[in-house]
C-alpha cells in the first residue's frame, strides 16, 4: 500500500492525548497490519518524549484502505518512547508492558 506512505494522518484525541495529533505515515507492514506514524515534533506526556506511534486496525474486517477513501478507521495506537525506538525493527512493540496506548480513530488530514 505505497499510497499511504507520506500521507498526513490525525490520531483523534483519546485517553493518552487529549487533543488530535498530526503524524505522517513512515512505514506500512501489510503482513502484521501496522502503520508506523511519525510526528512533526515530539509529543511529550508526563516528561516522556514520543516521536512515533504504531497503529493497527481494531477490527479484523477493517484495513487501512479506509483511510484512502477519507473515512475514519478505529485503531489501537501505541506511542513509542524515543528511547525504545529500534531503527532495525521500527514497528516492534515487544518492549511494551503497558501505558502510552489507546483505542482511538485515525483520519486523513485534509
Amino acid at each position: 500500500m505505497p499510497s499511504l506512505i507520506g500521507q498526513r494522518i490525525f490520531i483523534r484525541g483519546n485517553e493518552f492525548s487529549d487533543k488530535d495529533l498530526l503524524a505522517q505515515v513512515a512505514a506500512f507492514d501489510e503482513h502484521n497490519r501496522n502503520l508506523l506514524l511519525e510526528f512533526d515534533s515530539p509529543f511529550v506526556n508526563k516528561g516522556k518524549s514520543y516521536r512515533r506511534a504504531v497503529a493497527s486496525p481494531r477490527l479484523s474486517r477493517d484495513d487501512f484502505n479506509l483511510l484512502l477513501t477519507n473515512k475514519v478507521l478505529g485503531c489501537s495506537v501505541t506511542w513509542v518512547p524515543d528511547e525504545k525506538f529500534n531503527v532495525n525493527e521500527p514497528m516492534s512493540l515487544s518492549w511494551w508492558r503497558g501505558g502510552a496506548a489507546a483505542v482511538t480513530d485515525l483520519y486523513v488530514s485534509n
